[in-house]
């Protein structure tokens, strides 16, 4: 009969190389873009969602408050007003906010995927840093933040972006992937 069935996909494929090891995240770019703006557009819907039922819940009763109904049926009609008003502000809210959290983290990921293009397929935290730098550069532009405010979000945008890239960097290199600095010099 059967006496070894594969049944790793080592054993199948015969060979021990993983192609995506020396990948962000263990995922080709493309997927890793998709996969982080999907993820925050889903996270934003929610948010947004979550923040215009309460919202628009609130301003309702407040816009309406000199009004309310005195009969059951105008508690229905009431009700009924309010649950729609309360559905379509929400899903106004949760777009907005679906946007402001996926297009940020979408550049973020695209501009740390072109750094690494640039440098020549050089994946390591450096670019990591950079996109987190420009980034929260552009956030403060953006708000028109003071300056002391723009110092301190920058800078933490650039330890996150660090500490983030350093992250990635070792979990590549405990997949077995090459970075450039650990293999230069023996850490």
């Amino acid at each position: 009969m059967a006496d070894n069935i594969p049944i790793t996909a080592i054993e199948i494929t015969g060979s021990t190389i993983d192609p995506k090891c020396n990948e962000r995240l263990h995922l080709y770019p493309k997927e890793r873009i998709e996969a982080i703006l999907t993820t925050t557009g889903l996270v934003g819907l929610a948010i947004g969602l979550y923040d215009g039922v309460k919202i628009s819940s609130a301003r309702y009763l407040a816009e309406n408050a000199h009004r309310l109904p005195t009969k059951v049926g105008g508690w229905y009609f009431y009700h009924k007003k309010k649950n729609y008003v309360m559905i379509t502000q929400s899903l106004k809210f949760g777009i907005k906010s679906c946007i402001k959290y996926s297009l940020p983290l979408g550049c973020f990921v695209s501009l740390e995927y072109l750094f690494d293009l640039i440098r020549g397929n050089t994946i390591d935290f450096l670019n990591t840093t950079a996109s987190a730098f420009i980034i929260s550069s552009g956030y403060c532009a953006y708000n028109k933040l003071a300056i002391t405010q723009a110092r301190t979000a920058v800078l933490k945008g650039s330890l996150f972006g660090l500490g983030l890239g350093l992250i990635q960097d070792y979990l590549i290199h405990k997949r077995g992937g090459k970075i450039w600095y650990i293999d230069r010099f023996n850490i």
